[in-house]
């Protein structure tokens, strides 16, 4: 029976291992959309990450990319590229931020304004 529980412990701390948590940091402030991404993970963990910021308007449609890599710290966190972009308020647009580890996807997120 402790064997069962020690495996089935073990089995649990190894999948909360690989959860990884992304904020986009996404904020507008007079005219401006500001894009501070974070993640939460393993501490130590190397990754790979990508950043595409779509805004599309009166004035058409720009896109923005930005890719690089992060360790996170002991705490298990890393601040990724910042990027900012003019908006106006009738402008929509879409941050997407996806994170690799070892070329595998792991965490992937994705806001939109409006909804």
């Amino acid at each position: 029976m402790r064997i069962c529980f020690f495996a089935l412990l073990l089995a649990s701390s190894c999948a909360l291992a690989a959860d990884y948590r992304i904020d986009p940091g996404a904020s507008v402030e007079g005219g401006t959309l500001k894009v501070e991404p974070t993640v939460q993970g393993p501490a130590g963990a190397a990754v790979r990450y990508e950043i595409r910021t779509t805004r599309e308007g009166r004035g058409g449609t720009s896109n923005s990319s930005q890719s690089g890599s992060a360790r996170l710290g002991e705490d298990g966190a890393a601040r990724l590229a910042s990027t900012a972009v003019s908006v106006s308020p009738e402008d929509r647009y879409a941050i997407q931020v996806k994170l690799l580890e070892g070329g595998r996807v792991v965490a992937e997120r994705t806001v939109r304004y409006p909804d």
